[in-house]
């Protein structure tokens, strides 16, 4: 038995190359407890893992790099191997924990296995104690990693009566024949149109024709990137090394909300705002110039009500005015800007482009994915999730925040911001290149400045 990978699924694999690592995090900070023992959350995943089973399948690869991988039942599948346990070195705290959780995102995750990892993370201190939520983006986008967590969580502290299934799990083998006979009788009409006739014959046994159609798939692609001007040139886009730094913080979501409002904004545009107040100081921390917007890409959910698991996202291009020293006013310019964009064709053609990098066989996809890596239509990817608006627990133990971890992709992007709203807070994870220059730090701290200046009464 083997099941299809998403388009974008596809595209997240391609872009993995090089020092590019697109591996999801999720920082859990909970209240320490009994249940939060190495031992304890072993137990609670395997008893769910049936609810998800994806998370006991790895990637098969398919013919000759033709066919696109799959994914299969792990036939030595090992939980433990999947979670795992950690302890902070004396005396723990916020720093030593960031720096073990840039440390672990910048490794890898072993694509023989299936792409998951949990590490319980002890010795942080003042009674909290840490989970490292570890997935690749080939597995589950932000908005399915949430649904996912609310599987292995608890909405009150005693845990829910989760039925045990019917049969052990049993490993289902890989029918490699039947997969490519499947393949071959997939109806034309499942193809994304854009790349029907290109991807088509990409798979005929003609180098030549399918050198060319390459050449035109990259060539198209660069093209939807330029119908905009290139973000500008900044220190946040050298070139990357394999390895990361990670930083986070927290804010109230009513002072968030309420920042928004008073503008006649969304809390949206107030988080974006704050994400451009931290550029602003990052930039004159580096003493480059402020008159250029910079430009965020913005991941936006298009998954419909009952899918599960996958990648379903299409993308928008966001100007950050870095210029506007007023924070009440970059909310007005972003609203503005968000307004514009909201239900246009960017929206479209965001998905549009994503099933155009991801059906095509691997062999056309790797290519778009370089090709894109060398267009400068971005600085940084803000994504914002929205999660519950309720407390969680884990085998008793109350989930405290959660911050997330957002891939560098391209390999010129050295910062990424992802957001997720939880229980009343509103919660930041920050990752740069180890090597970025001024350093990650500097970001963090100009984060801190942009979400006080944006609480009730700041001064303007």
């Amino acid at each position: 038995m083997s099941e299809e990978l998403t388009a974008a699924d596809r595209s997240s694999l391609a872009a993995e190359h090089g020092p590019v690592n697109m591996a999801v995090g999720g920082l859990l900070l909970f209240a320490d407890g009994d249940g939060m023992r190495h031992d304890r959350v072993l137990e609670r995943v395997g008893g769910r893992l049936h609810l998800v089973p994806r998370y006991r399948q790895r990637l098969q690869s398919g013919a000759a790099g033709l066919a696109n991988p799959v994914w299969v039942d792990d036939d030595g599948f090992d939980l433990g191997w999947h979670v795992r346990r950690a302890a902070l070195p004396a005396p723990g705290g916020d720093a030593a924990l960031a720096e073990f959780v840039g440390q672990e995102l910048s490794r890898r995750l072993d694509r023989s296995r299936p792409l998951w990892e949990l590490t319980v993370i002890e010795g942080l201190g003042g009674g909290r104690i840490a989970l490292l939520a570890k997935m690749h983006h080939a597995l589950v986008d932000g908005v399915a990693a949430v649904d996912i967590g609310t599987v292995l969580l608890d909405p009150t502290p005693e845990p829910s009566e989760i039925a045990a299934p019917q049969q052990p799990w049993q490993p289902r083998g890989y029918d490699r024949r039947g997969h490519l006979t499947r393949l071959a009788a997939t109806p034309i009409v499942r193809a994304q149109k854009l790349l029907l006739d290109s991807a088509a014959r990409a798979l005929a046994p003609d180098p030549r024709r399918a050198a060319n159609d390459l050449r035109s798939a990259t060539e198209l692609v660069v093209q939807l990137a330029r119908t905009r001007p290139s973000a500008p040139a900044t220190a946040l886009n050298e070139r990357l090394g394999p390895n990361r730094r990670f930083a986070f913080a927290s804010a109230p979501l009513a002072d968030l909300k309420l920042a928004g409002k008073s503008r006649g904004a969304t809390v949206n545009d107030a988080l974006l705002a704050a994400v451009t107040g931290m550029l602003r100081r990052y930039l004159e921390a580096a003493g480059e110039p402020l008159g250029k917007p910079l430009v965020a890409l913005v991941p936006v959910s298009v998954r419909r009500p009952g899918e599960e698991g996958g990648n379903r996202i299409s993308t928008v291009l966001v100007d950050l005015p870095v210029a506007e020293p007023d924070p009440g006013a970059r909310i007005d310019a972003i609203h503005a800007t968000m307004t514009e964009i909201k239900d246009s064709a960017a929206v479209r053609a965001g998905a549009l482009l994503a099933g155009a990098t991801g059906w095509a066989p691997p062999l056309v996809s790797s290519g778009l994915a370089r090709a894109m890596g060398g267009v400068r239509a971005f600085n940084l990817v803000v994504s914002n999730v929205p999660g519950p608006q309720q407390p969680f627990w884990l085998n008793g133990c109350r989930l405290l925040a959660v911050h997330p971890a957002v891939p560098l992709n391209p390999a010129t992007q050295g910062l990424s911001a992802g957001i997720i709203s939880y229980d009343g807070g509103v919660c930041f994870g920050l990752l740069a290149d180890r090597d970025l220059d001024p350093p990650l730090a500097v970001a963090a701290q100009g984060l801190a400045a942009a979400l006080d200046e944006l609480r009730p009464g700041a001064a303007a």
